[in-house]
């Protein structure tokens, strides 16, 4: 890919934003108590460092580890880091990452007569996360600030938020990061709506089985974790037809590692390499016949390239060190007024062009055999927009003619009920690339600071919209919905008709807007009565299941 190609240092112009947070952050932590006063309050944060390079991280996560003054990480993530920061003068431990097995349990009901795929036994883990803990509690009481590095958004089958729950009293939070999820979307170039993350359980008890997913072909089911890579298609191909379109991502994030392989269920395996089944991302479904990506070529320094940037949700800290890279060598951006007024610092004295952001309506449709009602819901008509479109896609054609490099901002994931991603099918000619971003879902995971994965009775999340609620609610996983100006009453009631009236509900609203990010927190049954839903805001979203009570053991 293009951008790996360019050294580490080709980020210095883009870190202003970057430096500049980490700078305060270090300047008031220098700033502590005087000798004698009392210890200013200490804190617990789980920060989420991103898939594969190290840019994918954002400025909001450089600033609190530059803040803290303990961090928790290992050597290779630390040498990643020590580009963009210093660890002079900070306490760091290693050993810490991946320590949650067995954490709540019972020792005396492991079985000891069964192979395990952990390097210690249920006491030494235990006696590891004993470690942690005492080590985390006495620095927050000393008034330090304690940092746990995690790989991707943490909140997503992570190994980190164990600790949550074991230290949940000290009120910890996590920093949000995107995930390995995001990034796949991004290599695969797709545009994704319902999309069911899991793992290959094998829970024949419950609804959210790989097999139980079949009845549903509207939605995208990403995998993660598909180890045994041979038994799980073996499972996929007797419950799916054999032409299902099919994609297996390995090293999400890493821009030179990267690698996607795409097919159908019937033919993929035989393109797979079971080495990497555990570096691997795989995704199944319909949506996939959008999917623009194409194997890389030699790139050609003479010739441009458009980008698609996820800017991330909320504050400017919430766009990675890669998306602010690119905004500084482009010399044509396109993005809305917000965005503008977001990153004005990174867009001073370039080319910035509004006025043609969420322009998919109508897309290679035939405007003779649009509806009335169609025409109704939207802004413009079908004309219009493809006017607009055309005109669009002939200012970008022309710029990477001419060897320019040219950017469209998006909010969030563009891959993820993205309004721009349209462009990438319209410009399938031209050198594309896609930089992830940080979604409104990672940033809401992280304002509950819960393991969204961890779910009593579910470990996989569906993403929905207000058009499939209630067919998607039918399988009882966790429910993340993006509301998208739907009356908030419909999705009560269409969740009521399939989860127990106890079910706890969360709605986040402005997530990753550090200053006004709001958490309200209820019951299925009760939600309606105790908040005004003619007060929520455009962003915002509803979170559904068990996973909101918290996990005691792993």
């Amino acid at each position: 890919m293009s951008y790996a190609q360019k050294p580490v240092q080709c980020l210095c112009a883009a870190l202003s934003l970057a430096l500049l947070v980490i700078t305060l952050a270090a300047g008031c932590a220098a700033t502590g108590p005087s000798a004698g006063s009392p210890a200013a309050p200490g804190s617990y944060q789980v920060v989420a460092t991103g898939p594969g390079d190290v840019d994918l991280i954002t400025p909001r996560a450089l600033a609190a580890i530059a803040r803290a003054d303990i961090v928790f990480c290992e050597p290779r993530q630390q040498e990643q880091l020590e580009a963009f920061l210093s660890f002079d003068g900070k306490q760091v431990l290693a050993g810490y990452g991946v320590i949650f097995p067995y954490y709540g349990r019972d020792c005396a009901t492991v079985p000891t007569d069964q192979p395990s795929r952990w390097s210690m036994s249920c006491e030494q883990f235990q006696e590891k996360q004993a470690d942690f803990v005492a080590r985390v509690r006495a620095a927050v009481a000393a008034g330090r600030h304690v940092v746990l590095l995690s790989g991707g958004d943490p909140t997503i089958y992570g190994p980190a938020m164990w600790s949550l729950h074991a230290l949940a009293d000290l009120n910890p939070g996590v920093v949000p990061g995107i995930s390995a999820f995001n990034a796949a979307n991004a290599a695969l170039q797709v545009r994704l709506g319902e999309v069911v993350l899991t793992a290959p359980f094998q829970r024949p008890d419950r609804k959210d089985t790989l097999e139980n997913f079949a009845g549903n072909d509207q939605a995208t089911l990403v995998i993660f974790m598909p180890r045994e890579m041979p038994a799980m298609l073996q499972r996929l191909q007797a419950a799916y037809p054999a032409e299902t379109p099919a994609a297996v991502v390995v090293r999400a994030g890493h821009a030179d590692r990267e690698k996607v392989i795409v097919g159908t269920l019937a033919d993929i395996g035989e393109r797979l390499d079971p080495a990497e089944a555990n570096m691997s991302l795989f995704y199944l479904g319909r949506s996939l016949n959008t999917a623009q990506y194409r194997p890389a070529k030699t790139a050609d320094a003479r010739k441009g390239r458009f980008y698609l940037l996820g800017m991330g949700p909320g504050d400017a800290d919430l766009a990675s060190l890669r998306a602010l890279a690119v905004i500084e060598k482009a010399d044509l951006i396109f993005a809305r007024q917000r965005l503008q007024e977001r990153f004005s610092a990174h867009l001073e004295g370039k080319q910035v062009l509004d006025g043609y952001h969420r322009l998919f309506p109508f897309y290679g449709r035939d405007c003779a055999a649009v509806t009335a009602s169609e025409r109704s819901r939207e802004r413009m008509s079908c004309e219009q927009y493809q006017t607009k479109q055309a005109e669009f896609a002939a200012m970008v054609r022309a710029a990477v003619a001419e060897g320019k490099t040219v950017a469209l901002l998006d909010s969030g994931d563009p891959m993820i009920y993205g309004p721009n991603a349209w462009t990438l099918t319209e410009l399938a000619d031209l050198p594309t690339e896609v930089v992830p971003g940080l979604s409104a879902l990672n940033a809401g995971n992280a304002a509950l600071a819960t393991g969204v994965t961890e779910g009593k009775n579910s470990h996989s999340v569906i993403l929905a919209s207000g058009w499939t609620v209630e067919r998607m609610a039918a399988y009882q996983a966790t429910m993340v919905l993006f509301t998208m100006r739907t009356e908030f009453k419909t999705f009560i009631d269409a969740l009521a008709k399939h989860y127990p009236p106890h079910t706890p509900v969360a709605i986040v609203q402005s997530a990753g807007y550090a200053e006004r990010e709001k958490v309200l927190r209820g019951r299925l049954d009760t939600i309606l009565a105790e908040m005004d839903a003619g007060r929520l805001p455009f962003e915002y979203l509803l979170y559904v299941g068990d996973f909101l009570e918290g996990r005691s053991q792993w």
